[in-house]
């Protein structure tokens, strides 16, 4: 139901890609799905699990809401869906679907979901178990160059991975006498995963190397909130969402062939996290055009990790542990909150809101030489947000945001990690600050006569601090032995022997500014104008121009992995006289580019595209062929990588690369009783 009504499909493929993961707490800002004006309670156990269990007959109706707008669980400056259910209406059903993927030069893999809701008095409950997994195919072929651009090799990787696992979901709400609503929602979900990559290297230096990668990831969570009506008080909201996740996993690496194969090198880690979030609010109507909602939030998060690497110089030779870091991290974030609406007029709402938060940060890490070192760092922000709504006409709509946002820390800064692609231990930095930006947008929406579709344009400007990005480590002296900073470093006199001496190092970090600013495109038509009114075609492009200062060339770069210009397009046609549904959706981004200390490395990113056809054999059965690509792991790139610091400009090896990532392929059949 939801992806025949244009402009929607583009907030579900955002949750799915996104998902609620990336949010720091749960906040009151952003697009959202909502069920009868409410969010999940959780982050494992997302909307689109939830969606996927609901059935159509339990649907009163879907609302899109539009810019600011008061009485919602969420603020937005874009566009809110909310699914109203018919009350008392959930019967016992079952769904189910089965189907099989595969992916090329792999194995077919089959999956299926069973999903039972029911209803027992004020109680309704649903309770889904789920086969998931895949198999798969990936490859490179790369070509060496050395610093005159002589040709001096080749290699060509070959690699098959494969998950499986099962998800358990449970969905409960009860409704008591006085009105007051109960939900509660749990999920449960062990994976296992590898894969195996085989690298033969010819030309100046051949090697036969194997990668075997392994792991076991069991996740659990459990959410809910409760809602009254409190009378003359308000209406009073409390939520909670506890989580842990636990990864054992590693890889090892082989050099040679047969008899002569040995094992170079084994990471193994052991990593734990975990989130507690617990909020609270009231929502009090002052008068008939204004309310007011206050409340506070508090999280905790953990995240504990082990990480060793051996390495062994040749077939023999005993296994040398050569990095050995326990990092263990703690963040409790308290913010209190007030979010004010002000429908100033029938064509005017105001939203304006004031959070302060305060945050303490602690941090532990154990290097292999048992060295510790301790953070405890506390922050304070405050974050305004101000939101505008102006209907010019029924169908012409202004929206005007500017808001102050901080961004979650991404904890696998804290912590060293294997670079693969370098084959070098990257260190972690256990004093990464959160990042802060302030975001404005202006955004114009048209809507189309009779439901033709929407027409919108967006501008926007991002100002960060302590924006996040690799930085220099390095620990420079000069000829004397004495530390000196980077500047001076890189004005002595060019000296072999003194590069030498300086072990070059980066590590993630913030810098103090970096800015983005840009323009977003699109437009939800159905084709109506030229007779086929049950089709859809959404296009898109997004220009964003990304600025950070470079920390090792001293050069203005754009965001690493950021395209400036990305268009996507999406369509489908439901022929409903006979049951069948068609479509298609792509994306095509341009240059992306990452850089370290001792490399360069620009992509160009292959081409996203999906297409599936949908047809209902009988009532209440559908049939689904669907065959995807994934652009993000295909395309050709180029690694620049230097002797030591990239600023010398010593380049060592230049490496062509084609990577591919296989299309996958996948038929499902899905029916409900």
């Amino acid at each position: 139901m939801l992806n025949r009504i244009p402009g929607v499909s583009e907030v579900l493929n955002k949750n799915e890609n996104n998902g609620f993961n990336s949010e720091r707490g749960f906040g009151s800002s952003g697009d959202q799905i909502l069920i009868d004006g409410q969010r999940i309670s959780g982050k494992g156990n997302s909307i689109e699990d939830t969606l996927s269990r609901t059935s159509a007959a339990q649907i009163a109706k879907i609302e899109l809401i539009r810019g600011a707008a008061s009485g919602l669980d969420v603020q937005s400056e874009g566009l809110v869906i909310n699914i109203t259910l018919i009350e008392g209406a959930k019967k016992s059903s079952t769904s189910w679907k089965l189907s099989s993927s595969y992916s090329e030069h792999s194995k077919v893999f089959p999956e299926f979901l069973v999903s039972h809701n029911n209803s027992i008095g004020k109680l309704d409950y649903t309770v889904s178990v789920e086969r998931k997994g895949g198999n798969g195919y990936f490859g490179d072929e790369e070509i060496f160059f050395n610093a005159n651009n002589v040709r001096t090799g080749e290699e060509v990787s070959d690699g098959r991975y494969h998950a499986k696992g099962f998800k358990l979901n449970t969905n409960l709400s009860y409704n008591f006498e006085d009105g007051s609503v109960l939900r509660l929602n749990g999920l449960y979900d062990p994976r296992k995963f590898g894969n195996q990559e085989n690298k033969t290297i010819t030309g100046d230096d051949p090697e036969d190397v194997k990668w075997v990668f392994f792991g076991e990831r069991d996740e659990w969570e459990v959410g809910g909130d409760y809602s009254r009506d409190l009378g003359q008080v308000g209406k009073f909201k409390a939520l909670f969402v506890i989580n842990r996740v636990h990864f054992e996993g590693g890889f090892n690496r082989f050099f040679g062939l047969g008899s002569l194969e040995y094992q170079n090198s084994a990471e193994v880690e052991d990593e734990k996290s975990g989130e507690n979030i617990y909020r609270a609010s009231i929502t009090k109507s002052l008068s008939t055009r204004q309310s007011i909602e206050f409340g506070g939030e508090a999280a905790i998060n953990t995240f504990e990790r082990q990480f060793q690497n051996h390495n062994r110089e040749m077939l023999g030779a005993p296994s040398i542990l050569d990095t050995d870091d326990d990092v263990t991290v703690e963040e409790k974030r308290y913010e209190v909150f007030a979010n004010h609406s002000f429908n100033i007029s029938p064509s005017l709402v105001l939203q304006s809101s004031l959070i302060t938060e305060f945050s303490k940060i602690t941090a532990d890490s154990v290097f292999i030489t048992k060295a510790t070192s301790h953070r405890d760092t506390s922050f304070t922000y405050l974050k305004p947000r101000l939101n505008f709504r102006y209907d010019m006409t029924a169908k012409d709509q202004l929206r005007l945001t500017g808001e102050k946002k901080i961004n979650q820390l991404q904890f696998y800064h804290f912590i060293a990690f294997f670079d693969r692609e370098n084959e070098e231990i990257k260190l972690g930095n256990t004093e990464i600050r959160p990042e802060q930006v302030w975001e404005f947008t202006m955004a114009y929406e048209h809507r189309l006569d009779k439901d033709g579709g929407t027409l919108e344009a967006e501008v926007f400007y991002h100002r960060y601090k302590d924006y996040v990005t690799r930085v220099d480590f390095s620990e420079y002296e000069n000829f004397s032995g004495e530390p000196v900073s980077a500047d001076v470093f890189f004005a002595l006199p060019p000296d072999t022997n003194l590069r030498d001496d300086v072990e070059f190092s980066s590590k993630a970090g913030n810098i103090d500014k970096a800015t983005s600013y840009g323009v977003k495109l699109k437009s939800n038509i159905r084709m109506g104008f030229i007779g086929v009114p049950d089709a859809v075609i959404g296009l898109g492009y997004i220009y964003e121009n990304t600025k950070s200062l470079d920390q090792f060339t001293g050069l203005i770069r754009k965001f690493p992995r950021k395209s400036d210009h990305t268009f996507n397009f999406n369509f489908r046609h439901d022929i409903t006289d006979i049951g069948l549904s068609y479509g298609a959706e792509g994306k095509f981004r341009s240059d992306t580019i990452t850089q370290d200390i001792n490399y360069y490395w620009p992509w160009n990113p292959g081409k996203e595209f999906k297409l599936f056809a949908e047809y209902n054999i009988i009532d209440g059965i559908k049939l689904r062929a669907e065959a995807s690509q994934n652009g993000r792991f295909n395309g050709t790139s180029t690694n620049y990588k230097y002797n030591d610091h990239i600023k010398f400009n010593d380049l060592k090896t230049k490496a062509v690369k084609n990577h591919h990532f296989a299309r996958e392929f996948q038929i499902s059949l899905q029916g409900t009783f």
